[in-house]
Parts: structure tokens; C-alpha cells; sequence
């Protein structure tokens, strides 16, 4: 397979991972029409679709963590950016360090949030930007595994 094969096929795997996590994060298709509804309810009697709180949410998580909506959004919210933070630097040349990496993926998340907000498909939740961004980062860590052990495998020591 030759390089631009392989670029190729990098960037065909980010734009289905980018459809997917809109349309599974943001879209949630399943119960649609009661989202808005409920946020809609909820805004007429002044409770707002966000929580700028850190660890309100996920602290709420650990104490009910035998439930499984509480394990699940956790991971969830953790596992579903990882990708992210392995495609950004495994595409994008110029955003190969992690600070830079991290703040396309913090834009992103922010901006994932904010359009939940707006719309009423979802809450805005610094919670959740703390999960998804340890999901990054995780991401990254992998992104960075992967490239040094190609490095070592492209320049073999030579032994006496």
C-alpha cells in the first residue's frame, strides 16, 4: 500500500468517525423529539440545559456506579473521543504535538456542547468535556505508542 493509499484510507476513517460521533453524540436519533420537548418544559420553569459545575455530574455517576447509566455515560463519554485524539495527530502534520492536539480536540468538544445547547438536543456539561477530553488524551498516548514503535520498527538497531 502506497503512502497516498494510506492517507487516503486515514482520512476516510476520520470523516465516518466525525459522522458517527455526531450523529451518535449530538443527534442521539432515539428519542429525538421528547429531548427537545423535555429541555423545552424545563426551560419554561427556568431550569437551563447545562452545568458549568466540574464533577457535578460525574461525582452523582460514582454514587450510583451499580447502575448501569452511570457506567456507561462514563465510558461512553470516554471512549467515544479517544479516536479522536489518535486521528487529529495521525492526520493533520502540523497538529502532531499534544498541546496542539488537545486544544483542536477542546475546540471540538466545546463546540459539540454548545450546539447541543443551542439546539436542545443535549445538555451543555463541563462533565462531559472533562470525560471526552481524558478520551483525547488516551487517544493521543495511543497515537504516540503507535509512532514510536514504527520508528524502532523502520530503524532496527544492528547487534554485533
Amino acid at each position: 500500500m502506497n503512502t497516498n493509499n494510506v492517507w487516503r484510507f486515514w482520512k476516510l476513517i476520520f470523516v465516518a468517525y466525525v459522522f458517527f460521533l455526531l450523529w451518535f453524540v449530538v443527534v442521539k436519533p432515539i428519542g429525538f423529539i421528547d429531548r427537545i420537548q423535555s429541555i423545552l418544559e424545563n426551560r419554561s420553569i427556568g431550569i437551563w440545559n447545562y452545568n458549568v459545575d466540574p464533577f457535578r455530574s460525574i461525582s452523582s455517576y460514582f454514587r450510583f456506579k451499580t447502575t448501569p447509566f452511570a457506567f456507561i455515560n462514563i465510558l461512553g463519554n470516554i471512549v467515544a473521543f479517544c479516536p479522536l485524539g489518535f486521528l487529529i495527530p495521525t492526520i493533520f502534520t502540523k497538529y502532531r504535538k499534544l498541546s496542539k492536539t488537545l486544544l483542536i480536540c477542546l475546540i471540538s468538544i466545546i463546540g459539540i456542547e454548545s450546539f447541543q445547547f443551542v439546539t436542545m438536543l443535549g445538555y451543555f456539561d463541563v462533565d462531559d468535556i472533562i470525560l471526552n477530553m481524558t478520551g483525547c488524551l488516551i487517544g493521543y498516548f495511543v497515537y504516540s505508542g503507535f509512532r514510536i514503535l514504527a520508528r524502532k520498527i523502520a530503524k532496527p538497531e544492528f547487534r554485533k
